[in-house]
């Protein structure tokens, strides 16, 4: 003979039922869905959870004992939109891995360490709790099927809105209705592992979500991340770089830079531009500035051409005082006496680093 198998509690509390039905739907205080499945957990060995949502804080709010089942099943769902049946399934992995991860920032405001989280984790590579999505078609599912470990008490399903959420088992008002009649336990758990079967695995998916929020980084790891926050989308603007990074920008006079922006703007219009001054007002410290701006900053492969006379005592020397980064070898920067371009290409010079 089996009985209905309301989860024991205090005799002071409200009752959730009127002759034999009987509800959950968050709006006592003492009496919430996450008290329900808290209670089950006590005389249950497993979970079947059917859900639209899943936010990994409704596990950690049944920390300390969940870990009294011996497994908990969790089918999912969320919305997504796509043309195939693979896009859709990406979809959804996608869509299901964000809202974890959002669900778990969440978290942190009140559990910074997500104490807990570690032994979902082990739990899931155990195989103590699945995850698998539904990608068939727009699931919205919620129902909750508890196994006794006692057989004579009876499978119970509670179905109705609560998603596996803490604010669908705690805050949300809600309607779900508890099913005890055997064959109706029967059939709605025939339906659960239809669609179990038709769902997609997505643990491994959960864990990896999980671990990057519990994992162990280095103080290294930490600052590294934090420069690629700061910088990641942000690109210096040309001035920006010219009075920040630029080595030879404040070097120049002012009417040497008048004439690297004018080089600049001219050469925007017509894919060109000549440097024509005379004598002795800094033609050599103009040029260094562009080709520190094309190698640097716009990463344009650069071929300096000039003439052998001039090479060592004038550009050489200078770049080697003032851009030395750029002879390191690794950045795409080579300079060329202009007799070179007369030579065939067998004559043409095999090493065009400067020389020592």
């Amino acid at each position: 003979m089996t009985t209905p198998a309301n989860p024991p509690r205090d005799t002071k509390e409200p009752a959730r039922s009127g002759g034999e039905l009987f509800i959950v739907d968050n709006s006592d205080e003492s009496w919430k869905g996450l008290r329900y499945l808290q209670d089950w957990t006590e005389i249950a060995s497993a979970f079947d959870i059917a859900t639209g949502f899943f936010e990994i804080g409704s596990l950690l709010a049944l920390d300390g004992k969940w870990q009294k089942l011996d497994r908990i099943r969790i089918l999912m769902g969320d919305q997504a939109s796509a043309r195939t049946k693979q896009a859709i399934l990406e979809g959804l992995r996608q869509h299901v891995c964000r809202k974890l991860d959002a669900s778990l920032e969440n978290e942190k405001e009140s559990n910074d360490l997500l104490a807990g989280t570690a032994a979902i984790v082990q739990a899931m590579h155990q195989g103590k709790i699945q995850c698998r999505v539904y990608a068939k078609r727009k699931f919205h599912a919620k129902a909750y099927i508890t196994h006794p470990r006692v057989a004579v008490i009876g499978s119970v399903a509670l179905v109705g809105s609560s998603n596996f959420t803490v604010p669908g088992l705690t805050q949300n008002i809600e309607l779900n209705i508890q099913i005890r009649a055997p064959g109706d336990v029967s059939q709605l758990q025939a339906w659960y592992e239809q669609h179990w079967q038709e769902a997609e695995e997505i643990t491994p998916d959960v864990i990896k979500v999980i671990q990057r929020h519990i994992a162990d980084y280095t103080p290294f790891d930490v600052y590294t991340k934090a420069l690629q926050e700061l910088f990641e989308h942000h690109t210096p603007s040309e001035a920006e770089w010219e009075n920040g990074e630029s080595r030879i920008y404040p070097v120049l006079d002012h009417y040497q830079k008048e004439g690297y922006h004018s080089l600049l703007n001219i050469a925007r219009q017509h894919n060109g531009a000549f440097l024509c001054d005379g004598v002795g007002l800094g033609k050599t410290f103009v040029g260094l500035m562009l080709i520190e701006r094309l190698v640097m900053r716009d990463k344009k492969r650069v071929m300096l051409l000039v003439p052998k006379s001039g090479r060592k005592a004038v550009w050489e020397r200078n770049i080697r005082y003032y851009l030395p980064h750029l002879l390191n070898g690794f950045l795409p920067f080579k300079v060329y006496n202009h007799t070179d371009l007369m030579r065939g290409p067998s004559k043409a010079p095999r090493n065009n680093n400067m020389s020592n």
